[in-house]
């Protein structure tokens, strides 16, 4: 719903003569292209802030068309670059660790001198277990952000902890083959500042993980004397 709010202000502020919900198998070309440019906004608008005020928008971008716009494009770009570059991580980075200090106080959750935070869900074999930052794990695993969004999942995957986030390259050492593990990570074990995919820059995030099988690093042999 909040996605067609946005569309149909954008579409209002780009056609004059809008008044009103259409439906598109009336729209002619001209209401067609305005459509397709509003749904385009929207969609764009939706990635950066879908709880951005819609009106305000729509106010802008009619400004814009009549020439009485109160920002300038250098200003407004200004602006943007500011906010998503400085602001925005700076609040992912506050409510990430409002978020992990909540989780600290859960029952069974630990936490390791770098401030990973972790639970062991099941230990599984102690005795076969990644000690090596080369060693190679196969897991399934889920990883969250902190409002439950589901960034990344895959089962049966195998990598070398070397090649991962710090906070997989330590966590995984702490439990055995078969066991369970749920991990919190601070942004900077994880991606820190820079955005990834669906990962806002400086991000606390979850992963639950399932180890299903270890991979010793292979020995170099010292050549012989």
């Amino acid at each position: 719903m909040k996605n067609l709010l946005i569309i149909a202000a954008l579409v209002c502020a780009t056609l004059a003569s809008c008044q009103g919900s259409k439906n598109i198998k009336s729209f002619t070309t001209a209401d067609s292209l305005a459509y397709a440019i509003g749904t385009d906004y929207g969609n764009h608008a939706k990635r950066l802030d879908s709880t951005m005020n819609v009106t305000v928008i729509a106010s802008a971008i009619r400004d814009v068309l009549a020439n009485k716009s109160q920002m300038t494009q250098e200003e407004a770009f200004q602006f943007l670059n500011e906010w998503f570059s400085v602001r925005v991580p700076a609040k992912n980075m506050a409510e990430g660790q409002a978020w992990l200090d909540e989780v600290k106080t859960q029952s069974g959750v630990q936490e390791t001198g770098s401030g990973l935070l972790y639970q062991i869900v099941s230990e599984g074999d102690t005795l076969t277990k990644a000690v090596n930052d080369a060693d190679q794990v196969m897991v399934n695993y889920k990883g969250t952000l902190k409002d439950g969004t589901v960034f990344d999942q895959n089962d049966s995957i195998t990598f070398p902890l070397n090649r991962v986030i710090p906070a997989w390259t330590e966590g995984m050492k702490l439990v055995g083959k078969g066991g369970d593990i749920i991990l919190w990570a601070p942004a900077g074990l994880a991606y820190g500042e820079r955005a990834q995919g669906q990962i806002p820059a400086n991000s606390a995030l979850k992963f639950e993980v399932k180890l299903l099988d270890v991979i010793p690093a292979a020995v170099e042999e010292t050549p012989a004397q």
